[in-house]
């Protein structure tokens, strides 16, 4: 019902259009079927014009109407051309048919242009890439061409090959059936030409007849051709083969499979020359029909391919089969072994680990009081919050309201006041969904409800007494700790999940915040969005977003604006398509305005020799491609939802072709904001993915790497109650070179089936050394402690492990943060933060952080605690208590009954009758509790009265 007036707007149309017809049709008035026919085509076109508008309006509101027009532009142009040449090739393929059957040539005709027109809209960008390739200056070691060649060009003669291939088949198709409706093949070698037979045709049909077996034999030529042209493409295509060793052509590849591939196109050249010969010369014409003296005799052309199949099969089916089995994998290592190398080389090359700069580290069992005053920066930046347990604690005291939500905590790093800091920040976005459902009105949800509003930051390592995060900004509106971090325009239009179009600057004000018991409302005064200018432009609006309810409304005016394409991602996706964006854009505070950065990736599966990555751990997005970089960085303004696109990687040969494709799209990083650069991080995704790669092709010799005699494997670590990979995490670190601490996103590694600690990789974030990447390999001699033995470790400490299972059966859940494995000089610090939510409370709290160094485990309720304890050398043995024998218990049960109480009056009096429920269980379970504790506590009292009696 919502589009009802563009429905019957269309219908309307469609009754004119056929009455017009009708009418014209009865009285032969042409200019009335032609004027029929316009409109009807218009009542089908209109839907697609109508979006087609709204995507204009999109792209000049967000100032890339070049970007629009240039991708309009392109597919108009490779549709037209494309159409045309499916068109002219079907119709020369055709042009013998004789005129007796000249009909047969309209569907064939049809199917070519419509082929043609398809194959252009699909492969468009294919085309430009092609057209704008450039060269990457490094060439393949078998066939000598350039990488640029296989990244752009080779899709290009792959979908040249697939078209040509098809039409010439339709064309093929179209002459056999041409030639059915004259005679069979018998009848026409009883009657052929000859002066020992006469005519028992027309003159007309014997001519026919002559014309169509000429235009099949054209055909079958030309067919033949095209498949001696795929031949050749697929010795470009073993550069991905898969029969070998490793990725990439081997030894089977180069000398039998390719060699097989230039023989089958020189029989497929021979016999497409003996059809367009047969075709054109009467001289060859016994090669395609029987003896005349013999009439059981097979025509030659079946021979002819029958022995074209038998040298296809035996050169590309049975020799490479026998050639792999008899003499390659009985002396595989040294047979392959130059492949192998290929493979290596063109891998780290493709995925930048070429440029990797390995070291070692030598581990030292020594940590002592000066070491720690060294670092004192650096291990007072130790994250101890887990992004997991720092969301569910903003959840519960910072959403401040039901409408509000955090869906996610990303690490960055902030200068704090002239400090360093590492912080953990999460955007407060709108989520009218989280109204009651009377509230969900279409004014709420488009109207006023139209944004979220400021942001949670907290730094990674502080905590307050009760275990709760320390935060820098809060509250709303924003309350900020420091002077750097003020934030002046806390409105979020664009976030990471904020995906429902909004009208804004209307007549309806919209909500901004509460204050109190009040609510305070604002107007949008920023750039975003589509303006409403016209009447013309809130019809087009109307059918994507509200239809009928959007085109009659009275509050948007002339100045109002359509805010759509929200969500980050799919906001830059919208714009370049072409990159493959990261899963996790992050909130950044710069100069009181609040942005998003998103990382994009320029990928492809065309690299020669290169592996690929498979699914088991790589990044969404990046499955199956065999050479990424992150060349591109992408900013969007939470207020107007401005983008901007900025280049990392300008040597990047992709990223380079896209540059000519749409120049102003991508900009050099040399124009991104200085204090936006500084919050620029190494993707998570792409250093999973060189992790991934790296784990293998550290073995650059040839035959370990085919022994995989020192395979890696990401480390495990046990976190919440279940063990998982170590995923890579951001520490702030020192390195060797340098007395500045460095943000880095690290991820350790362990042999394949064993938990000890091999070596980590670090990507490194901050200023010229962005995009560094660096690896640390330990001395093999020496037993690291891997993560998931440190997990053992804790899980057999007596009193650790009897605790933990104390609070677990109390009510309680324990929760085990991620375990880091921190660098400090030449050592290693391990940290795992133990959090214990209670079964009344929504949110966890820090109980204790468990250190290791070396073979010493120690534990304590704050990181410093530890850490004195690790240098003493000894362990501070926390009161085996529970949730529910402490006054400290007691209290936050208190605290939370009373929150409980409030929430649950504020639910009510918002008439959220399902949320006010839900806090009076949480207020019972809290009472329960606290009768529970008050109960054991004076139990215990009496207890300890009566033993001081005895």
């Amino acid at each position: 019902m919502e589009a009802i007036v563009y429905v019957l707007l269309i219908l309307a149309l469609i009754t004119i259009a056929a009455v017009t017809l009708f009418k014209g049709l009865q009285r032969r008035r042409w200019g009335a079927v032609a004027a029929g026919g316009l409109v009807l085509l218009g009542a089908f076109a209109l839907p697609a014009l109508l979006e087609f508008w709204r995507d204009w309006l999109w792209f000049d509101a967000v100032a890339y109407e070049g970007r629009f027009w240039t991708t309009v532009i392109a597919q108009a142009l490779a549709v037209g051309v494309s159409a045309v040449i499916g068109f002219l090739t079907v119709y020369l393929l055709t042009f013998p048919i004789p005129r007796e059957v000249r009909s047969a040539r309209a569907w064939p005709e049809f199917l070519g242009t419509l082929l043609g027109g398809f194959w252009g809209l699909a492969n468009w960008d294919v085309v430009l890439r092609w057209w704008f390739a450039v060269d990457v200056g490094v060439s393949d070691p078998i066939l000598g061409r350039d990488i640029g060649f296989y990244l752009f060009s080779l899709p290009f003669w792959d979908g040249v090959y697939s078209g040509v291939f098809w039409l010439t088949l339709i064309g093929l198709l179209a002459v056999a059936g041409s030639l059915s409706r004259f005679q069979t093949w018998r009848d026409e070698v009883l009657h052929r030409v000859g002066s020992e037979y006469a005519w028992q045709r027309p003159q007309t049909a014997a001519t026919g007849n002559v014309h169509l077996r000429r235009a099949l034999a054209l055909n079958a030529g030309v067919l033949a051709l095209v498949l001696a042209g795929g031949r050749v493409l697929d010795l470009c295509h073993l550069m991905y083969s898969r029969l070998g060793a490793v990725t990439g052509p081997g030894w089977t590849d180069v000398y039998v499979r390719m060699p097989g591939d230039l023989v089958v196109a020189c029989g497929l050249v021979v016999v497409g020359a003996f059809f367009l010969t047969s075709a054109t010369t009467a001289r060859f014409a016994r090669w395609w029909m029987p003896s005349a003296h013999d009439r059981s005799q097979r025509p030659r052309w079946v021979f002819g391919i029958g022995g074209l199949l038998a040298v296809w099969f035996l050169a590309l089916g049975v020799t490479p089969v026998l050639s792999q089995w008899l003499w390659v994998s009985p002396n595989e290592i040294t047979v392959e072994a130059p492949y192998i190398e290929h493979n290596i080389e063109f891998t780290r090359l493709a995925f930048g680990l070429d440029d990797i700069e390995e070291r070692q580290f030598p581990v030292s069992e020594e940590l002592d009081q000066q070491s720690v005053d060294k670092n004192d920066r650096l291990l007072s930046e130790v994250r101890l919050w887990d992004p997991r347990a720092l969301q569910e604690t903003y959840e519960q005291f910072q959403e401040i309201r039901l409408y509000y939500e955090f869906t996610d905590v990303d690490i960055d790093r902030y200068d704090v006041d002239g400090r360093y800091r590492q912080v953990m920040a999460s955007p407060r976005e709108m989520e009218p969904g989280n109204l009651p459902r009377q509230s969900q009105t279409f004014v709420n949800r488009h109207f006023k409800y139209t944004h979220g509003y400021g942001l949670t930051l907290a730094p990674v390592s502080e905590f307050t007494s009760n275990g709760l995060p320390d935060l820098l900004v809060k509250d709303i509106p924003p309350v900020s700790a420091a002077e750097t971090l003020h934030v002046d325009r806390p409105q979020i239009y664009f976030g990471e999940h904020t995906d429902q179009y909004v009208v804004v600057n209307t007549r309806e004000p919209e909500f901004d915040y509460p204050s109190g018991e009040e609510n305070e409302y604002t107007h949008y005064s920023g750039t975003g969005g589509v303006r409403l200018s016209n009447l013309w432009r809130k019809f087009v609006l109307g059918w994507k977003f509200g239809g009928t309810r959007f085109f009659l409304s009275k509050y948007p005016t002339r100045e109002s604006r359509v805010l759509f394409h929200r969500t980050v991602e799919d906001r830059v996706r919208t714009l370049a398509p072409f990159l493959t964006f990261d899963r996790d854009p992050y909130i950044v505070l710069h100069e009181g305005q609040l942005y998003w950065i998103i990382d994009a990736y320029t990928t492809s599966a065309n690299y020669p020799y290169s592996e690929e990555l498979s699914a088991d751990g790589a990044a969404q997005g990046l499955y199956g491609a065999n050479y990424v970089r992150n060349s591109v960085k992408a900013v969007v303004d939470a207020y107007d939802g401005d983008v901007n696109f900025y280049v990392f990687e300008p040597e990047d040969p992709i990223i380079q072709v896209w540059q000519r494709i749409f120049p102003g799209l991508l900009r050099p990083r040399s124009e991104m904001p200085v204090g936006l650069q500084a919050h620029v991080r190494y993707p998570e995704g792409l250093l999973t993915a060189q992790g991934l790669l790296y784990a293998k092709y550290h073995m650059t010799d040839p035959a370990v790497f085919y022994n995989q005699e020192d395979l890696w494997v990401p480390a495990q670590e046990k976190y919440y109650a279940d063990v998982q990979q170590v995923e890579p995490y951001y520490v702030l670190w020192e390195p060797p070179d340098t007395d500045e601490a460095e943000f880095i996103l690290m991820q350790p590694f362990t042999p394949k089936n064993r938990q000890v600690m091999i070596g980590w990789i670090a990507g490194m974030c901050d200023g010229e050394n962005y995009g560094r990447l660096l690896a640390y390999r330990f001395p093999k001699e020496r037993r690291i402690l891997g993560p998931l033995q440190v997990e053992t470790k804790i899980d057999q400490d007596r009193f650790l492990s009897g605790q933990l299972t104390l609070w677990d059966q109390r009510g309680s859940t324990v929760i085990r943060g991620n375990l880091l494995v921190i660098p400090i000089d030449d050592t290693l610090l391990y940290v795992e933060p133990i959090y214990l939510r209670a079964e009344a409370a929504a949110y966890p709290e820090l109980r204790l952080v468990v250190l290791m160094h070396g073979d010493r485990l120690v534990y304590a309720e704050s990181f410093d605690e530890a850490l004195r304890s690790l240098l003493q050398g000894t362990t501070p043995q926390p009161a085996p208590t529970t949730p529910s024998d402490t006054p400290q218990v007691i209290s936050r049960l208190v605290r939370q009954s009373n929150r409980a109480f409030e929430e649950y009056l504020q639910a009510m009096a918002e008439k959220d009758f399902s949320t006010a429920a839900d806090r009076l269980r949480t207020l019972n379970d809290a009472l329960d509790q606290l009768e529970s504790s008050t109960s054991e506590t004076q139990a215990s009292a009496n207890e300890r009265g009566e033993s001081s009696s005895r």
